[in-house]
């Protein structure tokens, strides 16, 4: 059996844990000075990324071990792995995503403003709704991982094509017309933070494993 490549598959991590709890938000650094007249100015200090917090359900020994297991693999220096929430497979309106199916959805068009796209490619009258996400990939060297959460959704027309979806963060320059969109599962590119915690445990049981990601560009 060959070494595992990077970043890990949702089979190869994500769904390989039993998971007990999730926090899934949007990072966005920024700083903020107050004006002697009251005005509040704020600036941005990079990148919006998605971060959050992986609590582990409690297990007997030897599952807890290869969920450890993993957890060493991933805290190395490097290791990636494929990060969507969890407690959303597909959207509101197709939530295991059988409507979808198959269908090869992408790209139709993407707003001079960076804040909206349309895609096509979708069943007639598939519904995206506020909260519902999408992934596509972009770039090379290296492929880089968009992962956007609808703000203001769309029906899709006669032909599959949706009105502009405003999404959060923005998009990236690479975005473009053409590539390929996931809407189940939707994944970014992310790595572990420093120290995740291990479990401890009496006897069968052992339970407190936990740790932080965030997502990666690179």
């Amino acid at each position: 059996m060959m070494a595992l490549t990077y970043p890990l598959s949702y089979t190869q991590f994500l769904g390989a844990l039993r998971i007990a709890e999730v926090t899934f938000r949007l990072s966005h650094p920024q700083e903020h000075t107050r004006l002697g007249d009251g005005t509040v100015i704020s600036a941005s200090l990079g990148a919006s990324l998605w971060t959050g917090t992986i609590r582990l359900a409690q297990a007997n020994h030897p599952r807890h071990a290869q969920m450890e297991a993993l957890l060493a693999l991933m805290d190395q220096p490097g290791a990636t792995f494929l990060c969507n929430d969890p407690r959303q497979i597909g959207p509101a309106n197709d939530r295991t995503g059988t409507i979808l199916g198959n269908r090869a959805v992408t790209i139709h068009s993407v707003a001079s403003n960076m804040r909206e796209l349309r895609i096509t490619g979708l069943p007639a009258g598939y519904a995206l709704s506020a909260g519902d996400m999408l992934a596509f990939q972009y770039g090379n060297n290296p492929v880089r991982y968009a992962l956007h959460r609808i703000v203001v959704g769309g029906t899709a027309s006669s032909t599959g094509l949706t009105p502009m979806l405003e999404l959060v963060p923005n998009l990236r320059p690479g975005a473009a017309a053409g590539l390929t969109v996931s809407l189940i599962r939707p994944a970014c590119k992310a790595r572990l933070l420093p120290e995740p915690t291990y479990a401890t445990g009496r006897q069968a049981l052992n339970r407190g494993a936990s740790f932080d990601f965030i997502q990666t560009l690179r």
